[in-house]
Parts: structure tokens; sequence; C-alpha cells
């Protein structure tokens, strides 16, 4: 056994017994570290845990390599995330992010990774509303880029043929993990996009957040369909279920986009 020192951010939390919970955090240098919190739950009803989801902490672990669950020692927040509590809609988007790791169940530590959630997380919390929704989708896009599994967007994911900017409707196939040109895309499954929401698009699974963005709803259904796909998750995500209603776009606006 060693003390291992690290960075984590907090993705879930479940009660173990009636002082102790299970902690799942996600460290640069470990994965997806799961940790005994042996009296938390105690300190918590106290109002001494001080520790929420989302938040950024500094752990101490008592650390038995090819075990599954961990021991911690302690811990101290280094960076709080309580505004994203604050909001429903920023909340199941953090939420998003959590479920799309854990999903992911990685076992080894990605610097890139974890920068690249930290990053996104404080951009849904201090963004504006109105720009919510697509820190949402970008901070989505940011675990599967990260994780290596960016979508082709700028040439046939089928025939390799490159993608003009200006093309009409193109069809975006979540089976084969990217756009199809205008020939292989005539027949199969998956939406049609146009230059307008494919741009969009390419600003999203870059991690970037569009100035405006239409259809929100519509990419929610796209990066849904993709991450279920490349993902395989035992269940669908719960988020992306009470997310919908919250990010569908009363004018009607589709990702189609001109």
């Amino acid at each position: 056994m060693s003390i291992v020192k690290a960075e984590g951010i907090l993705l879930r939390a479940h009660s173990y017994s009636e002082s102790s919970r299970v902690l799942r955090f996600l460290t640069p240098g470990h994965g997806i570290l799961a940790v005994m919190a042996r009296g938390q739950r105690r300190q918590s009803s106290r109002g001494q845990g001080g520790l929420n989801t989302f938040d950024e902490v500094a752990l101490e672990v008592s650390f038995r390599p090819h075990r599954d669950l961990q021991t911690l020692r302690g811990f101290e927040v280094t960076r709080s995330r309580r505004g994203l509590g604050r909001e429903v809609i920023r909340f199941w988007g953090a939420s998003l992010v959590a479920e799309l790791l854990l999903a992911h169940t990685l076992h080894e530590g990605d610097q890139r990774l974890y920068e690249g959630v930290s990053g996104a997380l404080d951009r849904l919390q201090e963004l504006p509303g109105p720009q919510v929704p697509a820190a949402i989708l970008a901070a989505g896009w940011t675990v599967l880029e990260r994780a290596g599994l960016a979508p082709a967007l700028t040439s046939c994911t089928r025939c390799g043929r490159g993608v003009d900017a200006g093309e009409g409707l193109l069809r975006f196939s979540t089976a084969e993990g990217g756009l199809l040109c205008g020939d292989c895309g005539e027949e199969g499954r998956g939406p049609r996009l146009g230059p307008g929401a494919r741009r969009d698009l390419g600003e999203l699974a870059a991690g970037r957040v569009p100035a405006e963005l239409r259809g929100a709803g519509a990419h929610l259904r796209i990066l849904e369909a993709f991450a279920l796909h490349h993902l395989a998750p035992r269940r669908r995500f719960q988020a992306v279920e009470l997310l919908h209603p919250l990010m569908s776009d009363p004018s009607g606006g589709s990702a189609k986009g001109s």
C-alpha cells in the first residue's frame, strides 16, 4: 500500500453505509478513481463535509494497485463548482459530462482529458444563460474527442473524399463515425446537416461554444446517438432525457441550419 496525492474532480457519490460514501473522481494520473470515504455522510449531515459534486479537490488516498476501491484519507476543495447546482440545466449538463466519463471507464490517467473536462465545467458554470446549451454540447464533445472518439467532419468517413463547406445537406452517420459525402450518403441512416449545422457541429466537436446556436435539441440528439454507439453504456444517459425538454428550440430550429 502507498499514499497517493492527486487532483480530482468529483463525478459521482453514493451512500455505502449509514456513515460512509463511495466517491468517483476523474484524476489526471489514475483515470476514474473510486474511493471509500468513511464517515463522510456523517460529516456532511453536520455541515462539515464541504464536498459537492463537480468540485475539484486535492486528494490523499491509501492506494493498493489492482484494487477497485481505494480508501480516502483526506481532501481539500481547490475549486468549488457549487454554482452548477443552482440551475437545473447547468447541473444536468455537468451530469452528462460525468455520465460520458463513467461510461468510458477510464483506467489510465490522461492529463489532456482532465484539463479539457475541468475547463468545460468552468465554462458551463460561468457562461451566461443563453450560451449554456452550447456549452453543454461542447463539453460532451470534449469528453469524446479527448477519449479518442472525435467525429470525422472534414472528409467522407466512407470514401475519404474531402467535404466542401458549401455543399448542401450531407448525412451524418453515427455508425461510421462522421459525415458522408453526397454520393455515399444517398442511402443510409442518420440526420442530414446543412452547411450552418456542420459549421456549428465542427465548433462544438472542437470544444468551442458558438456565439449563436440554432437547434440545440437536435444537436443533443446527434451527440447522444454518437456516444451511445461508440461508448456502448449499459443504459441510456439519464441526463440527456432530462436535458431534452430544457434544450428544445421554441422557434422550431433544426440541426439542418443553412
